[in-house]
């Protein structure tokens, strides 16, 4: 396969001669139908779907026609998504580590992309659980945990499929370690693959092979799932094809649809997957997730200047937001999420209030009743996330958070309730800036001179919360932590921000 940075050529693979053209629109012979295990109600198989630096913008459902993405639609409108759903940082590493354990990553030091991050073993992941509750597990795609941590097979996952970093060229990669890191080799499991280039494959393609491959070999039993996509993350890499595909989409700039062609090799993969369950009567008692783990990032596109500002993205798209990945604007911390799961969520909901990427897992371990991480090894930090379900089901009443926080470097954020505290040192002004998330979420309006008093509740309660977290030792940053709140130090809104100005 040629694969286009300005590129060539497409293989055809297993998984897409699986999908068809559109999940919701399939159909399969019946005599290709295989009945389903009979124990789907208490053990449903479960997928997590994380894709990386999709942007809020980067899907149809949010209302975009600029972007095709109709088999993520599909699953959107068979189940429920989430406008207001945030990740637990606002870029790769952090956030995955978030969403495997359902805690805040701060607790266990984790603050930013560092070889050296550790999710502790006494700590369970996912994966771990669902081992443990006699489940067949597989993890496909981007690893990205820290070497401390663990690889993959080591931490819960039957079956590996994938790569131990955080970045990857989509068409090349060694046969050995040593060489540049976004060269390194593909594992199945503990053992090299041989590489990407010597069957003209392409890394999305190669996921969802995969994804397929396990779910067709462990269909007759409960399985759980981490998909792990690169995708769309750079390098700006297109199987030949892809563009010719959205000649009709209609776009602000050329690189908008290259940036959506790549879009569509994911969305592609998603349909071969929910086709899969489909072929095995399934897709009923599945659990699916779907969801990014950051916002658009600033970088982006083949012209100068490529670090782009509000207004002028040429390929991701942050949708409405202010902000990018790395940030806690919303641009950087507000993603799409989908749960597919028609046994129990009816088909088109919209869930207005904020959730997080930290809801998943004690979403998952609420369906086994397992409410407390602690029942699992009283070394454990509880779960930071909630079960969604009972909201879902209007079997509670309330909202999950009153309350979610952000920390990276010198950025952190606090939103409680409709107003949101932020400091952002690179895409903002490093001061702090206070937003009415009811009125303004696009955060245009800075209200922290307007309202002092919930400026300086937002931060003292925040401080709060990050006096109970461990300091980084990865980094000098944050600088800008009060490290003396616990002794009664208060940083002062007003003042801070007249030093800054």
């Amino acid at each position: 396969m040629k694969v286009t940075m300005f590129g060539k050529g497409k293989k055809s693979s297993l998984a897409f001669a699986i999908a068809g053209l559109l999940y919701s629109g399939s159909t399969v012979n019946a005599q290709e139908i295989e009945p389903p295990r009979d124990n789907l109600a208490s053990q449903p198989n479960i997928i997590v779907i994380y894709t990386d630096d999709q942007g809020w913008g980067d899907v149809g459902y949010h209302g975009f026609d600029d972007i095709h993405t109709p088999n993520i639609d599909a699953l959107a409108a068979g189940g429920v998504h989430f406008p207001q759903a945030y990740v637990s940082a606002s870029v790769c590493g952090p956030s995955r580590a978030g969403l495997l354990t359902g805690v805040y990553q701060q607790r266990f030091g984790i603050y930013g992309n560092f070889a050296q991050n550790h999710i502790p073993r006494s700590q369970p992941l996912m994966m771990e659980m669902m081992q443990d509750l006699g489940y067949t597990t597989g993890v496909i795609g981007k690893w990205h945990m820290g070497e401390p941590t663990g690889r993959p097979n080591e931490r819960g996952a039957d079956f590996f499929y994938g790569f131990h970093g955080g970045s990857h060229n989509y068409m090349f990669s060694d046969a050995v370690e040593g060489g540049k890191p976004w060269l390194s080799p593909l594992y199945r499991n503990t053992a090299t693959e041989p590489p990407i280039q010597e069957s003209n494959g392409y890394l999305t393609e190669l996921f969802t092979d995969e994804a397929v491959a396990f779910i067709e070999n462990n269909a007759d039993k409960p399985f759980f799932l981490h998909v792990a996509h690169f995708a769309v993350h750079h390098p700006w890499q297109v199987p030949d094809g892809y563009i010719e595909r959205l000649d009709h989409l209609d776009v602000h700039h050329e690189e908008r649809r290259f940036f959506a062609a790549q879009t569509l090799v994911l969305d592609d993969g998603i349909g071969a997957i929910m086709d899969t369950l489909k072929s095995h009567q399934l897709d009923k008692d599945t659990l699916v997730f779907f969801m990014s783990d950051n916002g658009t990032p600033s970088g982006q596109g083949f012209e100068e200047p490529r670090k782009k500002k509000r207004g002028e993205t040429t390929m991701s798209s942050p949708g409405p937001f202010n902000g990018f990945k790395g940030d806690t604007y919303e641009g950087g911390i507000r993603v799409p999420f989908i749960i597919h799961y028609p046994a129990q969520i009816k088909p088109g909901m919209k869930y207005e209030p904020m959730v997080s990427s930290l809801d998943i897992f004690p979403t998952i371990a609420a369906r086994f009743g397992i409410n407390e991480i602690e029942t699992t090894t009283a070394a454990a930090i509880p779960f930071d996330g909630v079960d969604l379900f009972p909201y879902l089901l209007g079997e509670k009443d309330g909202e999950p958070h009153q309350t979610l926080y952000w920390r990276r470097d010198n950025d952190y954020a606090i939103r409680d309730g409709n107003w949101k505290l932020t400091v952002n040192d690179d895409n903002g002004p490093a001061t702090i800036q206070l937003f009415d998330m009811a009125n303004d979420p696009g955060e245009w309006h800075d209200r922290v001179i307007d309202e002092p008093n919930i400026a300086q509740a937002l931060k003292d309660k925040f401080d709060a919360w990050e006096a109970t977290l461990p300091i980084n030792k990865l980094s000098h940053k944050p600088t800008n932590r009060n490290n003396g709140f616990s002794d009664g130090e208060r940083v002062n809104v007003k003042e801070f921000n007249q030093r800054m100005n």
